[in-house]
């Protein structure tokens, strides 16, 4: 019997369609693995955001603190010349006092620890903290107490009057920490969210923000709150008192929320009488900001059923369109078209680095005058729009070396590098200013809107941004003390815009 072996026939086409189902199979693989880190990024970079806000508000809370210490303490200096606390001169510099500042009362307070009020008032508080501390020559700041009149919870700050190096007194004044728990976070995420100040055994000292979705009120304990909240991230209540108890910052995402979405909660030490200060804000809306990721996600995969040969072309076009995306909006805000705070943050402090204090260079931090009340009023959409076009005009009043950034809000940074004197900084806030106020917006009936800016030099006032973000945000301060639509340089007088 013959055999015959018949050689079987190779099929090129089906080693070649077997080579684009493992290169598509690759293809999603690499695409699941994509999105799979894209959507941890996400989550990384909206927690980020959020440890960083609250750090640098507990900085500012701290730097405002230390303004109005300094403002007490070169009154008590002038106070205490004399030797006679209650002289009729430093009783009337103690009402002048109180009428120029946001403090509200203040007092003079007697060895024995009788108080005497700009008010005429006259009570004794020798038994309270803070005039112990404070006769015994230090800085003080009480525990928060809440009004009976008006329900603000208010701290007093405290500082020794000397005469000829001894205690003849405490000068105090009473401040209301709610206000400051009301600028701290205005701005961010368009309110959607709320603040607290608290104890670090998690008692309410001052809160305010969205009240939609809580109903803590002052001496709550945030504690006993979230313990009926799920806790994600292998995260519990007893570490984030513990956390508290050691003073460290840290955030945590919160579950079980009638709504059935997740809340972010970031806290961070104030270093002042041991306080904390926590920011609390829907996970979607911390997130809002990454949000194109996810649609460029449905569109991609949308796509993916065009023949192989179209469909390997689209997919490393759009994946080169994607990476150059994602570079460019990690460096860029979206609304306004200038350097985020991260990427502006970590550019200037480079140039610095880089520079080596051999070239002078001005940084400014401005934001927008009343810009709370564009949004109250017009709209968040057309607060939008001011803050639009508040950054193109910053984009083309700067060079292109400088570094333009949004830090949050209507909160600007701009590190005006190389300039060639203070007279060129003056002339380029002067400018700035006027540009500011040709600006006029249709959709607010034609007005128009004014800004507060704070001037740092560099090297002379810091080497790094964060030296050069502290001293010029003491500057912007001023400017706003002085009434808004200026600038001031540090240790310059605050300057208007010229008539």
């Amino acid at each position: 019997m013959e055999i015959i072996f018949k050689k079987k026939k190779q099929n090129p086409g089906g080693s070649y369609v077997g080579a684009i189902a493992v290169f598509i199979l690759a293809i999603i693989i690499g695409l699941v693995s994509f999105f799979v880190t894209a959507q941890r990024t996400i989550e990384s970079s909206s927690q980020e955001r959020m440890r960083n806000n609250v750090a640098r508000q507990s900085e500012h809370l701290r730097t405002i603190l230390n303004i109005h210490y300094s403002y007490l303490e070169g009154i008590a200096e002038k106070m205490g010349e004399g030797g006679d606390l209650l002289s009729e001169e430093n009783m009337q510099m103690l009402t002048t006092f109180q009428e120029s500042t946001a403090l509200d009362r203040t007092a003079l307070i007697q060895p024995n620890g009788d108080a005497h009020y700009d008010n005429g008032l006259v009570k004794n508080v020798a038994h309270r903290r803070y005039f112990k501390e404070g006769i015994s020559g230090s800085r003080t700041l009480s525990d928060p107490l809440e009004s009976s009149v008006d329900q603000e919870t208010k701290v007093v700050l405290g500082v020794p009057v000397f005469h000829e190096e001894t205690v003849i007194g405490v000068l105090g004044s009473s401040y209301n920490v709610g206000e400051l728990s009301r600028m701290l976070f205005d701005d961010l995420f368009s309110g959607k969210g709320y603040s607290l100040i608290v104890t670090r055994d998690g008692e309410i000292i001052a809160h305010d923000g969205d009240a939609t979705d809580y109903k803590l009120s002052y001496g709550d304990n945030i504690f006993e709150f979230y313990k009926f909240k799920k806790i994600g991230q292998g995260h519990s209540i007893e570490e984030i008192s513990q956390d508290f108890n050691e003073g460290k910052e840290g955030l945590i995402r919160l579950r079980g929320y009638a709504d059935g979405s997740d809340r972010y909660l970031a806290y961070a030490p104030l270093g002042i009488n041991d306080w904390m200060i926590c920011y609390v804000a829907p996970v979607t809306v911390a997130q809002q900001s990454y949000a194109f990721v996810e649609q460029y996600e449905f569109i991609f995969l949308g796509c993916f059923g065009v023949q192989v040969c179209i469909l390997i072309f689209y997919i490393i076009r759009k994946n080169r369109q994607k990476t150059e995306e994602i570079l460019r909006s990690a460096r860029t805000d979206e609304l306004t078209q200038v350097y985020n705070r991260k990427y502006a943050e970590s550019y200037t402090e480079r140039i610095l680095n880089e520079n080596h204090g051999e070239r002078q260079s001005a940084f400014f931090i401005m934001d927008v005058d009343k810009f709370k009340e564009v949004n109250d009023v017009y709209g968040h959409t057309v607060g939008d729009a001011v803050l639009h076009t508040f950054g193109e005009l910053l984009n083309r009043q700067f060079r292109e070396n400088d570094i333009v950034g949004r830090i949050g809000g209507d909160e600007f940074t701009v590190l005006m590098w190389n300039v060639s004197s203070r007279e060129a900084v003056r002339s380029k806030a002067e400018k700035l200013l006027e540009e500011t106020k040709k600006l006029a917006f249709a959709e607010m009936d034609g007005k128009g809107i004014t800004i507060s800016i704070g001037i740092a030099l560099y090297p002379e006032h810091g080497n790094t941004y964060m030296e050069l973000y502290r001293i010029a945000d003491q500057a912007l301060y001023e400017t706003k003390r002085g009434g808004r639509n200026g600038y001031t340089i540090c240790g310059e007088s605050r300057r208007n815009l010229p008539r």
